[in-house]
């Protein structure tokens, strides 16, 4: 049997050599149906990691939570705690100043600079896209000068980031340790991150006796007082699958007294990420694309069945020949099986090439206009590289099957007188 299957394998590729116009003609439905199909499992590769990453970037990682807290939080340490017990991983603060700081980097200050007080672990809740520099750790919290990370615009605007400085009522140099990529949740055309540590503590928060004034003197709901923070917490968490955040509210809401909040509806959380509705998108268009993907290979199969049957009917004579000579049925079988096979495999590398040289130009033309994340390029896949070439030899294989039987079922002295 394997002298059988070398034999056929042997013939198969000679008959293919043998005609190349008709392995030509047999290679374009092919080439067409199976760089469709490259393309469609490429574009939905890079959709879905392109979507990922801009999800994770502007809204955070999947199950990430918004809590609010509508008051004066009088322990946060306790706060925070709570938040831990209630499911959350990791979180972080997200405080807006009371009151904004100006910046400047060795002339005047820059206006309309959105603020944002965060600590380091923001950087796992969000996907910290960096044009240069690095994110906070948890070592700059140390840092006997504010830390902070700005927007691209804010760089571009500030100029020399070594000489920046912050202040309300006095001026403070800052340390400016990254440069972060445009994304839709800056709070405005300047954003500038700040880490919270012992010495941006005054820039967040205000001093000690300003607060205790505020607090001595006003009611703090009706002042506005608001604690907000990002939470991620376990995807399978039974909160998580509530988008408006009544579960996770309900665990905080029921612990507020021990940070000094009374009323159980200032406690507020919602779901940020949209990390369900892109794969649902993703999920659609790409049974979409594939469905069209197939029905144009099933174009090519037909195309090198019609192929098949037709070089078939014109080697009666080529065939019968073989068998003469003592080739067996299965050797005649596997040889115009494999025939087809050859011709897909080469319409398939053909079509694997030519996608990759057509992902490569649109890949650089899309990285003129669209900023790419560095870990989301336009290749084709692995699975685009499989899915090609194994539907290519499939389809070959059974365009091949019904030439195969009906060359077994001519006759070998019908097919000598020809």
């Amino acid at each position: 049997m394997l002298r059988s299957l070398t034999a056929g394998i042997v013939l198969a590729f000679a008959g293919s050599r043998a005609n190349v116009a008709r392995t030509i003609l047999s290679c374009a439905g092919i080439v067409v149906g199976v760089g469709a199909l490259i393309l469609v499992v490429s574009a939905s590769d890079f959709g879905q990691r392109f979507a990922t990453a801009y999800s994770e970037a502007n809204a955070g990682r999947p199950a990430t939570m918004e809590v609010t807290v509508q008051g004066r939080v009088t322990d946060r340490a306790a706060f925070e705690q709570d938040l831990v017990r209630a499911g959350g991983q990791d979180i972080s603060i997200y405080h807006r100043p009371s009151q904004v700081p100006s910046i400047r980097s060795g002339g005047s200050p820059l206006p309309d600079v959105e603020f944002l007080g965060v600590d380091p672990s923001l950087g796992d809740i969000r996907r910290m896209n960096l044009a240069e520099g690095r994110w906070f750790t948890e070592a700059d919290t140390e840092s006997l000068a504010p830390v902070m990370v700005v927007n691209e615009e804010l760089a571009g605007a500030l100029g020399d980031l070594t000489r920046v400085q912050v202040g309300t009522d006095r001026w403070t140099d800052v340390r400016v340790i990254g440069v972060l990529e445009g994304s839709a949740l800056d709070m405005g055309w300047y954003s500038a991150y700040l880490l919270r540590a012992p010495a941006s503590e005054e820039l967040l928060f205000g001093t000690s006796t300003g607060a205790q004034e505020q607090e001595e003197s006003a009611d703090p709901f009706l002042m506005g007082d608001m604690t907000t923070y990002q939470v991620r917490i376990d995807p399978d968490d039974p909160a998580a699958r509530d988008p408006w955040g009544e579960v996770f509210s309900e665990r905080l809401a029921s612990v507020s007294w021990r940070w000094g909040v009374e009323e159980r509806d200032a406690v507020m959380a919602y779901r940020t990420d949209y990390a369900e509705e892109v794969g649902e998108v993703i999920t659609y268009m790409s049974w979409g694309l594939t469905g069209i993907a197939a029905v144009t290979l099933t174009t090519g199969l037909l195309g090198v069945l019609n192929v098949g049957l037709v070089t078939v009917r014109e080697r009666r004579r080529e065939l019968a020949t073989y068998r003469a000579l003592g080739a067996s049925r299965f050797t005649l079988f596997v040889a115009v099986v494999m025939e087809s096979v050859v011709v897909s495999l080469v319409a398939g590398l053909i079509a694997l090439a030519a996608c990759w040289a057509l992902l490569a130009a649109v890949g650089a033309v899309l990285g003129g206009f669209v900023p790419l994340p560095a870990d989301v390029p336009l290749v084709i896949p692995a699975s685009g590289v499989l899915v090609g070439l194994g539907s290519a030899a499939l389809v070959g294989m059974l365009a091949g099957i019904i030439p195969a039987m009906r060359a077994l079922r001519a006759s070998v002295v019908a097919g000598l007188r020809e």
